[in-house]
């Protein structure tokens, strides 16, 4: 029989342990100390210190550790349909569905092996329990993770960014696929394949397609928020547009090839006023202008700030002060004849701009039609 004693007393001696020491744990199992210390940190460093990120998600990349990677896939998807799971610390993973369509990956750390399941049926996946994802994932392919302490800290090695829709024409999760091949091709739909958002300081967009084998259809809009515009594209050609665009070049299409849309709280859109001191300035629509500069202004007129709510603009002077009128962006400008009565010695020159919008074929009052010509007329009238 076993004999117990007192951990004090004087037949024990102190001693650092090497880790190589074993342990018995069962009637024909052993351990050691390395090997429980190496589970304990590989158990509690698998969850801790996950957070869901800030303002935005950084990319994935071959510095990246398993846990950073699920930070940002997480920030990227956001909570809606994706689910964090975890087992007392022991089992991390996350899952993702779609109606009743599933996608999962989970680690487990205490059997040093990752299990990935693509595209399984659950009739009620709002209503799963962990344990219950945690079982239907293990249900999937596993991979043998021999020699890694920490799930948590593996890096990912081999890792690549897909740059373009070219390197991935069949995008989603399937079995046979690598670690590494699953969690790029989760960054990847996440944020730049079949759904992208984009964005700049005028505005934010959103596009989708559906991919080379399904027809190579593009749908897209931008909100310009400035201008209160909605540009649309419905099914063009996703390969016009280009596999390797940026996200300024996809926003320049959308504008230059989309319908485009202006959302006003009225018919017309209310002026608004400004004082202008700078000797050079953008006039659009709605917009009325009083200049106190002292030198001859250059003033831009951009056509496409006009359309049928905002057909009008303003701008007004000293008599002294001659403004050169110069037109961008397909807009012709038209001046009336120069007259004697015009050239005053006091008072204010009034300056009103007039926009009618003219395509290649046909009239148009509003600027739904790709590639309009604005022809903005200019009438000059002197005040005392």
């Amino acid at each position: 029989m076993a004999e117990f004693h007192e951990i004090g007393s004087s037949q024990f001696t102190e001693v650092t342990p090497a880790g190589t020491e074993q342990i018995q744990i069962s009637a024909t199992q052993k351990t050691t100390l390395r090997k429980i210390a190496n589970l304990f940190k590989a158990m509690s460093a698998a969850l801790t210190g996950f957070t869901p990120l800030g303002k935005g998600a950084p990319s994935i990349n071959s510095s990246s550790t398993i846990l950073q990677a699920f930070q940002a896939l997480y920030q990227l998807v956001g909570s809606a349909k994706v689910k964090i799971l975890g087992n007392n610390g022991s089992t991390p993973g996350f899952v993702s569905w779609s109606g009743t369509t599933c996608y999962g990956i989970l680690f487990d750390t205490a059997g040093e092996q990752v299990y990935i399941r693509n595209s399984w049926t659950i009739s009620n996946p709002s209503e799963q329990t962990d344990d219950q994802w945690i079982a239907a994932i293990k249900a999937g392919k596993a991979i043998k993770l021999s020699g890694i302490v920490s799930v948590a800290d593996l890096k990912i090695s081999g890792w690549s960014d897909i740059t373009k829709y070219a390197d991935v024409q069949y995008p989603y999760i399937i079995n046979g696929d690598t670690l590494i091949d699953a969690l790029r091709k989760l960054q990847w739909m996440t944020g730049n394949n079949t759904i992208k958002t984009f964005g700049k300081a005028s505005g934010v967009g959103m596009m989708w397609w559906d991919g080379h084998v399904q027809g190579d259809l593009l749908t897209a809009f931008y909100f310009e928020i400035e201008t209160r515009t909605l540009y649309i594209i419905y099914k063009a050609n996703f390969s016009s547009l280009g596999a390797q665009a940026t996200d300024d070049q996809i926003i320049s299409y959308i504008i230059s090839k989309g319908s485009k849309i202006h959302l006003g709280e009225a018919y017309r859109t209310p002026m608004t006023y400004s004082t202008l001191s700078s000797g050079t300035l953008t006039l659009g629509g709605s917009s009325s202008v009083w200049y106190n500069g002292s030198t001859n202004p250059t003033v831009t007129v951009n056509g496409d700030l006009f359309d049928r709510k905002s057909p009008t603009a303003c701008f007004i002077c000293k008599y002294n002060i001659t403004p050169y009128f110069r037109s961008v962006s397909r807009t012709v400008l038209h001046r009336e004849n120069s007259s004697a009565e015009q050239s005053p010695i006091s008072g204010y020159r009034v300056y009103t701009l007039y926009c009618h919008q003219l395509d290649n074929t046909s009239l148009s009052q509003t600027r739904i039609v790709n590639n309009i010509t604005s022809h903005i007329y200019i009438t000059e009238v002197w005040y005392k």
